[in-house]
């Protein structure tokens, strides 16, 4: 990526955080005709993991600031960045679709854009536009960063070893997808192969995905519910045998985070992920497990450090 890119992509970047740590609380805001399902029918068909978050939602709860504001906008790149494109995520980026695999990463982003701006500041950078497509050596060796208007307001955005990567981001017919999207402002799909590459992954998290082997794929979702936020989860498995096993795990590994911290002689909190995660409860609907962690506004709260 561009040096003076970093600020943009961080912001992205923390947003996939927020995933992973369960902190996004939200509602659903009003946007353009596209649904989740809409935005994730441009993508290259291929076996990836596929995020989608409401930015517009974060930023009417007030929440977007409180998890990047402070971090991101008081950077000198960004503020140069802002200065010469005229795009500031934080007032700018509507949604985000994302799908990544195999060391190529994708982008459809929702939002308002200065497109003369972005095209001279990728060539100032280096960068080459023919018409509207762009493409710059990204920071990596080897990487390459492209973007192109799909419409006035989205833009497909790759990062990959091909500068056309982001011609595979087009309209496409639009096709029943492998999963239903769920109707929520956040929502992270996971196929099987990507659990399937545990050496990959952190070793915290290699217990977790060790019960999910059996599954097919996994969607994880976050939304508003009464006046808490809930995680949920729904795994298919192969065959209902799986599922019953996998229901038995989950349940085994949350008693034994709530023995871990009850022989540190500690309480869960529900202002830490302490709480969330001795939370959880399962149930199987024949080949699915579905999973559900409450999260109190405590939690969101304390993500600002209140």
């Amino acid at each position: 990526m561009l040096q003076r890119y970093r600020g943009w992509i961080l912001a992205i970047g923390l947003l996939v955080i927020a995933v992973a740590g369960t902190i996004i609380g939200l509602r659903l805001t009003s946007g353009p005709k596209l649904d989740s399902a809409g935005l994730a029918s441009y993508m290259p068909e291929r076996d990836a993991a596929t995020l989608y978050i409401d930015v517009a939602a974060l930023r009417s709860s007030g929440i977007l600031d409180k998890l990047v504001g402070s971090t991101v906008g008081e950077e000198a790149e960004y503020k140069t960045f802002v200065q010469q494109t005229g795009f500031d995520y934080k007032r700018d980026l509507d949604r985000v679709m994302a799908n990544s695999a195999e060391g190529t990463h994708y982008f459809l982003l929702d939002g308002r854009f200065e497109w003369d701006k972005l095209k001279g500041y990728a060539t100032a950078q280096g960068g080459s536009c023919d018409g509207d497509f762009c493409s710059v050596k990204g920071t990596t060796p080897g990487r390459i960063i492209s973007f192109y208007p799909v419409s006035k307001k989205l833009m497909a955005f790759a990062s990959s070893l091909n500068e056309k990567a982001a011609r595979e981001i087009s309209a496409r017919t639009p096709t029943k997808p492998a999963f239903e999207a769920p109707a929520k402002p956040l929502w992270l799909h996971i196929p099987a192969s990507t659990l399937h590459r545990q050496n990959e992954l952190p070793a915290g998290t290699k217990l977790f995905t060790r019960a999910l082997e059996p599954a097919e794929r996994i969607v994880f979702s976050l939304g508003p519910q009464g006046e808490k936020f809930e995680l949920l989860m729904d795994v298919k498995c192969r065959t209902t045998e799986d599922a019953a096993v996998m229901k038995s795990q989950f349940e085994q590994l949350t008693k034994i985070l709530q023995a871990f911290i009850s022989r540190e002689k500690q309480t869960p909190s529900s202002k830490d992920l302490s709480g969330v995660l001795t939370s959880g409860s399962f149930q199987r609907q024949s080949e699915h497990v579905i999973g559900v962690w409450p999260i109190d506004k405590a939690f969101i709260d304390s993500l600002g450090g209140r």
